[in-house]
């Protein structure tokens, strides 16, 4: 009597498994770019987030807007607190915020007309981010900080 054999060969399912892995290795490094340049987008919406909250909270709060030459930190924890910012959710690790270290920079240059020449840089901390801005020194400069009575998360 005649065997029919029907299956693969133990190198054909090696074949297929090897294929397989250069697959998947190929989608994981085009899915973990992906995800780094819409982390990197989230960062950057972050930032620009901080300076329209800084800017609309001049905006309300007019005498706390330095004199010419001057600068004022504003913290983004004073920000959320007040309703300028929503709280920044750090897309690195869900289970934190970027609130706490972060803060912008109001810097008012000269004066020209009725103009008022600012400047706005935003620092953002992350767990896997911080912002160029960060590296300019804020010592000495009067910063604006959250209420003792204000919880953020």
């Amino acid at each position: 009597m005649k065997m029919n054999k029907k299956g693969f060969t133990m190198l054909e399912l090696l074949a297929v498994i090897i294929i397989l892995g250069i697959v998947i290795g190929l989608a994981y490094t085009s899915i973990s770019k992906y995800l780094n340049q819409a982390r990197n987008a989230t960062y950057s919406d972050f930032e620009q987030n901080i300076k329209d909250g800084v800017t609309n909270y001049l905006i309300d709060h007019t005498g706390s807007i330095p004199n010419e030459g001057e600068s004022l930190v504003v913290d983004v924890e004073k920000l959320v607190c007040e309703g300028y910012v929503e709280s920044l959710q750090d897309p690195h690790e869900s289970t934190k915020t970027c609130n706490l270290e972060s803060y912008a920079i109001v810097k008012r240059n000269n004066n020209t007309g009725y103009n008022m020449d600012i400047d706005y840089e935003a620092c953002l901390v992350c767990a896997g981010y911080k912002s160029p801005a960060c590296s300019n020194s804020i010592s000495g400069i009067k910063r604006l900080k959250a209420d003792s009575d204000c919880e953020v998360e």
